[in-house]
């Protein structure tokens, strides 16, 4: 159990129909929250982390919480890189510590995300860590990441079947019409595509922009072949909204250890349902 990759958890979830939930976090608190939650439910856990977050607390802290807290846990951790455009980041998360990697070169001319996704395998395979690669740009706004409506576009088939038999990737992730952040309206997913390139790939898909979706998408989406699915615009919520709460219920409080522990517990409500919702609790 404990530190694992993808690989050691996804395989288990396609074939069993349910999907492990992958949370951004952004500090200690907000990992803790993610492991507590996970050992709570016995249920296995990706915990993300966006570029943006090791800009702002180094490679070094971070994959330190995780070994803190994921080590000796009785339920499988990965430690994910999410959307990274960058290799040399990339080598970098590889180097500290994170069992599992994302090369997000979706923007790029095919050819060039092959080459790039490929060169990612290439450093990651010998160090053991796994690899997610996306096809077709998912659109919305996360982090670092922004990608306009009008520039958003559908994975073709034909091609992720091509990009999936010639690269070893462990987890795919195909623009479907989710999108990253708030969605402005009822968001419009193509479940054919979804399944056919479930289908013709064989691998776990990684559904992107998930917060927001009702309980009956997720569902759809698991059956369909999802086993792996992101929330991160929720948990953001939850972490300031868990802290304002509690100095709007208890407005003498001047102890920060108190809104520390309110800010967990209430990102542990809306990670734990989301655990349940899909279907990875005693699944550990």
């Amino acid at each position: 159990m404990s530190c694992v990759t993808i690989r050691d958890v996804l395989g288990k979830a396609k074939d069993g129909g349910y999907a492990v939930g992958a949370f951004n976090i952004l500090d200690y608190g907000s990992m803790r929250a993610v492991m507590e939650s996970a050992e709570e439910l016995n249920a296995p856990v990706i915990i993300q982390t966006s570029v943006r977050t090791m800009d702002f607390w180094g490679f070094e802290p971070v994959a330190g919480w995780y070994r803190q807290l994921a080590e000796d846990s009785p339920v499988p951790a990965v430690l994910h890189l999410d959307h990274c455009k960058e290799l040399e980041i990339i080598r970098k998360c590889i180097d500290a510590g994170w069992t599992s990697v994302m090369i997000d070169a979706s923007s790029k001319p095919f050819e060039k995300n092959m080459e790039m996704t490929r060169t990612t395998i290439e450093m990651a395979k010998p160090a053991g860590v796994s690899v997610e690669a996306e096809l077709g740009e998912i659109g919305g706004v996360e982090d670092d990441i922004s990608v306009a409506d009008e520039d958003a576009h559908l994975a073709d088939p034909d091609k992720a079947a091509t990009f999936c038999m010639e690269l070893e990737v462990d987890v795919f992730a195909p623009a479907i019409g989710t999108a990253h952040g708030v969605y402005k309206g009822e968001p419009k997913l193509a479940f054919d595509r979804l399944e056919e390139i479930a289908r013709r790939t064989g691998l776990p898909i990684a559904l992107h922009g998930g917060t927001g979706l009702s309980d009956e998408v997720f569902r759809k989406c698991i059956s369909l072949g999802c086993a792996k699915v992101n929330i991160s615009t929720m948990l953001k919520y939850s972490f300031i909204n868990g802290f304002m709460e509690h100095g709007g219920f208890h407005k003498d409080d001047r102890n920060p250890i108190n809104y520390l522990k309110a800010q967990i517990e209430h990102m542990k409500e809306g990670i734990k349902k989301k655990m349940v919702l899909f279907g990875s609790e005693g699944k550990a």
